[in-house]
């Protein structure tokens, strides 16, 4: 009939389709921007914890790698191939020279002496600490495999002495570990500095000796205490201890994370302790 009213069941179906409210819109929007805040908090929470464990992992490697390296060719000092035909004397002998690092630093080996170094200092965090070089000398025989600290080999057709050379330089990127080759059998050329680790902000030196003779390392001097030609001469092992930078000392200084990371590692002269 026309002009009559609807029934309930059709004002109820109007109702249906009339939509939400708007109390209900606006309960919608904000429990779906409070899941997404929770959601975009774990994020940056998983993305924080990522960052620091990445940064730990990184100082693991750089310690692990330069560790490794300074073993390695520590523990080949003295070494020289084919003993009948080569004597100590011939592979490691006299030689002074100036390494091509920043303060030029001066390096005298006696005939047969096995590794040198020069004492320094550095301030790290207002304190002043040791940061040392480490000379270390050998030979190695032409295709043999033996590397260097560069990376390097020995191609050069016949029996090389090499000065392998560790030191500390910081510069406006940051402080960093290098090592430079000098070939001693080539008029004392030296290569290029290679960058070893970053990070590194100071490394000391102390050097194992026997005060009763013989190879049996019953003490440790570092090297600003190394003043006599016999106690380079008997020098049968190297104590280093790297510092490095704490990459979660800024974000975590209040709940115990120290500035600087600390690692000591003792590396045996293999030819002179036969270990």
């Amino acid at each position: 009939m026309i002009g009559a009213s609807p029934t309930p069941r059709a004002r109820l179906g109007l109702r249906r389709q009339s939509g939400y409210s708007m109390i209900e819109l606006i309960i919608a929007i904000a429990i779906a921007i409070f899941l997404i805040g929770g959601v975009m908090i774990v994020e940056q929470s998983m993305h924080n914890s990522y960052s620091d464990q990445s940064g730990l992992s990184q100082i693991e490697d750089t310690e692990r790698f330069t560790v490794t390296m300074l073993s390695e060719i520590t523990q080949a000092a003295g070494y020289y191939p084919d003993p009948a035909k080569i004597t100590a004397a011939i592979a490691l002998p006299q030689d002074t020279t100036n390494a091509p690092n920043a303060t030029n630093d001066a390096l005298s080996f006696q005939p047969q002496q096995l590794v040198d170094g020069v004492a320094g200092t550095t301030t790290v965090n207002g304190a002043t600490v040791g940061n040392d070089t480490l000379a270390v000398r050998y030979m190695t025989d032409s295709g043999d495999g033996i590397s260097m600290c560069d990376g390097s080999t020995n191609t050069s057709g016949g029996p090389v002495a090499w000065v392998n050379y560790f030191y500390v330089e910081s510069d406006a990127t940051g402080s960093y570990l290098y090592c430079v080759v000098q070939n001693e059998t080539n008029e004392g050329e030296w290569g290029t500095p290679v960058q070893l680790a970053s990070n590194v902000q100071a490394m000391q030196i102390w050097y194992g000796l026997s005060t009763t003779g013989g190879s049996n390392v019953d003490t440790y001097v570092p090297a600003a205490d190394m003043i006599t030609s016999t106690q380079w001469m008997e020098v049968s092992s190297v104590k280093v201890l790297l510092t490095y930078t704490n990459p979660l000392h800024a974000k975590f200084s209040g709940q115990g994370q120290p500035p600087v990371l600390l690692f000591t590692k003792v590396i045996d002269i293999m030819s002179r302790t036969g270990s």
